[in-house]
C-alpha cells in the first residue's frame, strides 16, 4: 500500500519568483514589467524577424509569469476562503490579468504591423515552433476588434464593468443562505452546501424539503439576480455589436478552437439521443417507487455502495489503474501523491469542489478536493490528475501553447476518469457496488449529454432575447422551464427553473458560453477512449502526441490527425455517445429484478 505522510499539498515549491519575495512585491514587479514592455511595443517602426522573435519571447515570459501568479493566488485563496489577506490578492490578480490583456492587445497590434512577406519568415523561425496558431490568432484579433485605443479603454473599464458584474454575482451568491432542519433545530447553510445535501441525501423527504427551501430562497432573491444577469449579458451583447460580431458564439468557438459546423453536428446527435435520458429516469422512478422523479432526485444514488476507502487505498487504486494503462501514467500518479501535489483534507475553510492548478514555471500542478472516503472521491482524484498529466505534456511546449480551450482541457481528465471508473465497475465485489458505480458513470455522462446542452440552449435563447429587451425574473424562469422541458419532456415531475441563478459558468467573463465546452470535452474524450479499447498497445503514444499538440491546433485538426475522424459529421458524436448508451442498456437489464 502507498505510504502517504499527509493529505496537504506543498505550495512552497510552486511559489512564484524566488519563493521568498512577498507576493505584493512580485505583483508590483510584474505590473512594472508589463508597462515597460507595452511602452516599447509602440516604439517599433520597422519590424524585423529577429526583433519580432525577441519581442514574442518577452511577452510570452510575462504571460507565463502572470498565469503562474494567478494560479498561486487562486490556490492560497482556496485553502481558506475566510482569509481576508489572501482574498485581497485576488483583486490584485484581476488587475494584473487586465493589464496583461491590454499588453496582449498591444502585442496583437504589433504582430499586425509585420508585413506579409516577413510574416511567413517569422512563423517559420525555430523559436516560434509550437506557437504558430497562438500568434496567428493574436494577429487576426486586430481585424476582429475595434480601434486599438477603444479596445484599451474597454480593457481598463472592464475591471469595474464586465468583471465587476461577475464579482457582484459571486459576492451576492456567497451571501445566500438556506435554512435546513437538523436534529438540533434549524441551521443556515450556504446555497452550495444546501444544494449538495438536497441532491445527494438518501432520504427523498429530506431532498424534497431542502429543495423547497432552496426554491424559496431563489424566489426571494430572483429579481436581484435577474438584474445582474441582464447587465452581464447586456454588456457582452453590446461589446459584440460594437465589434461587428453577428454570431454570439464567435468567442466561444474561437476559445475552444472548434467550428460551428462541429457544434451543430454534436447538438444534432445529442437531440437524437435524448431518449437515453428518458429511459434512465423512468427506471429510476420505478426503482424508487415514485410515479416520476424530480430535479432533486437526479443525482441521488439509487444503489449505494457501503464500502469506504482510506486515502492510501484511493491512491493505490488510481496509481494501479493508471499503471494498467501504461507505466508512464502510473509513475506520474505515484509522484503526484508522493511529492505533495494533492490537498485532500476536508475543511470548512476550503473552497467547495475540486480543481487542478497548473504552474508552468515549476512544471508541476496542484490538485484540491475534500476526500470523504467514497468512490466518487477516487474518480475525482483521477479526473484532476488527468488535468495534471495534460499539463505535464504541455510544459514541453512554448508558454503560449499551454492555453487550451475547455473542450480540450476536459479531454484528458475525462479519459483518466473513465480508466478508473470502468475498472472499478468490472471489479466491484458485490452487485450493489457494481450498480452503484454503473449508476455513477451514467449520471455523470447524462450531465454532459443532456443537462449541460439544455443549459447552453437556454443561454443562447436568452442572449438572443436580450438584444432587444431585459427579461424579468419570471421571464427567465419561464425560459429555463421551457428549455429544460425540451430535453426532459415528461420524464421529470419538476424541473429546476431557477437553476440560472446558481450556475457561475453563466457569469464568467473570460469564457463565453462556458457550460457547453464540458460536453465537447466529454464526447471528444469518449471518442478517444473508444479508440483506446481497440488499440491498447499503440494508443498511449498517440494520446500523448494529441495532448502535447492540443495548444497549437483546432479540435478538427486533432480529430483528423490523431483519430482519423471528421468532427463536422454527426457520426463522430454519435459514436462518442455509444459507451454511455451501452452503460444505460446494461443498467436497465441488470436492474429488472429490483422493479
Amino acid at each position: 500500500m502507498t505510504q502517504l505522510q499527509t493529505k496537504k499539498w506543498n505550495l512552497a515549491r510552486v511559489h512564484p519568483g524566488d519563493g521568498e519575495s512577498p507576493i505584493q512585491e512580485q505583483i508590483q514587479e510584474i505590473l512594472l514589467y508589463i508597462d515597460e514592455t507595452q511602452g516599447e511595443l509602440g516604439n517599433y517602426v520597422s519590424i524585423e524577424t529577429a526583433e519580432a522573435v525577441e519581442v514574442t519571447g518577452r511577452v510570452q515570459e510575462l504571460y507565463t509569469k502572470v498565469f503562474d501568479m494567478d494560479e498561486y493566488i487562486f490556490c492560497i485563496r482556496a485553502e481558506d476562503v475566510h482569509n481576508q489577506k489572501a482574498q485581497s490578492f485576488g483583486d490584485q490578480s484581476n488587475r494584473v490579468k487586465a493589464k496583461m490583456d491590454t499588453l496582449l492587445l498591444a502585442y496583437s497590434q504589433y504582430l499586425a504591423r509585420i508585413p506579409e512577406e516577413s510574416w511567413q519568415a517569422f512563423l517559420q523561425h525555430p523559436a516560434i515552433a509550437g506557437m504558430e496558431r497562438f500568434v496567428t490568432e493574436q494577429r487576426k484579433k486586430v481585424k476582429d476588434q475595434l480601434d486599438p485605443d477603444l479596445e484599451k479603454v474597454i480593457h481598463s473599464l472592464s475591471i469595474h464593468g464586465f468583471d465587476g458584474w461577475e464579482d457582484h454575482y459571486m459576492e451576492e451568491f456567497a451571501r445566500l443562505t438556506v435554512p435546513v432542519r437538523n436534529d438540533d433545530g434549524t441551521e443556515n447553510l450556504s446555497f452550495d452546501m444546501a444544494y449538495v445535501r438536497a441532491m445527494l441525501s438518501n432520504d427523498r423527504e429530506t431532498r424534497q424539503e431542502i429543495a423547497g427551501s432552496l426554491l424559496k430562497v431563489c424566489r426571494e432573491n430572483e429579481d436581484r439576480f435577474a438584474s445582474i444577469f441582464n447587465h452581464f449579458v447586456g454588456y457582452r451583447n453590446e461589446l459584440y455589436r460594437l465589434r461587428g460580431w453577428t454570431n454570439p458564439l464567435k468567442e466561444m468557438l474561437e476559445q475552444n478552437r472548434i467550428s460551428e459546423a462541429s457544434i451543430n453536428s454534436m447538438m444534432q446527435a445529442l437531440h437524437k439521443n435524448k431518449s437515453l435520458l428518458h429511459r434512465f429516469l423512468k427506471r429510476k422512478a420505478e426503482l424508487t417507487q415514485v410515479e416520476k422523479v424530480s430535479w432533486y432526485d437526479i443525482y441521488a444514488p439509487t444503489f449505494t455502495s457501503q464500502a469506504t476507502l482510506t486515502y492510501e487505498e484511493a491512491a493505490d487504486i488510481v496509481i494501479g489503474r493508471f499503471r494498467d494503462y501504461n507505466e508512464k501514467l502510473g509513475r506520474f500518479a505515484e509522484n503526484a501523491f508522493a511529492d505533495g501535489w494533492i490537498d485532500a483534507e476536508p475543511s470548512n475553510a476550503k473552497r467547495h469542489g475540486a480543481f487542478c492548478a497548473s504552474f508552468p514555471q515549476s512544471k508541476e500542478s496542484r490538485v484540491m478536493l475534500s476526500f470523504t472516503g467514497y468512490y466518487q472521491d477516487v474518480v475525482t482524484i483521477a479526473h484532476e490528475l488527468g488535468h495534471a498529466y495534460h499539463n505535464s505534456l504541455l510544459y514541453e511546449e512554448p508558454g503560449f501553447s499551454h492555453k487550451v480551450g475547455t473542450g480540450l482541457a476536459e479531454t484528458a481528465s475525462t479519459f483518466a476518469e473513465n480508466l478508473v471508473l470502468d475498472a472499478a465497475i468490472d471489479s466491484a465485489p458485490t452487485q450493489e457496488d457494481r450498480l452503484s458505480l454503473l449508476e455513477m458513470k451514467i449520471t455523470n455522462g447524462l450531465k454532459y449529454i443532456t443537462y449541460i446542452p439544455a443549459k447552453f440552449e437556454f443561454e443562447q435563447r436568452f442572449y438572443h432575447k436580450r438584444r432587444s429587451q431585459k427579461l424579468s425574473a419570471s421571464e427567465l424562469v419561464q425560459l429555463m422551464e421551457t428549455t429544460e422541458r425540451d430535453w426532459f419532456e415528461d420524464s421529470l415531475e419538476e424541473v429546476h427553473a431557477h437553476n440560472w441563478m446558481s450556475i457561475p459558468h453563466y457569469f464568467n467573463t473570460e469564457k463565453a458560453f462556458y457550460n457547453l465546452p464540458y460536453t465537447i470535452g466529454y464526447l471528444f474524450s469518449n471518442g478517444m477512449y473508444s479508440l483506446f479499447q481497440l488499440e491498447k498497445e499503440t494508443f498511449p503514444k498517440r494520446y500523448d502526441q494529441l495532448l502535447r499538440s492540443s495548444g497549437n491546433h483546432s479540435m478538427e485538426h486533432l480529430g483528423h490527425q490523431f483519430l482519423q475522424q471528421d468532427l463536422c459529421a454527426p457520426s463522430f458524436w454519435e459514436t462518442a455517445i455509444k459507451p454511455l448508451e451501452e452503460a444505460i442498456i446494461q443498467y436497465l437489464e441488470e436492474t429488472k429484478e429490483y422493479c
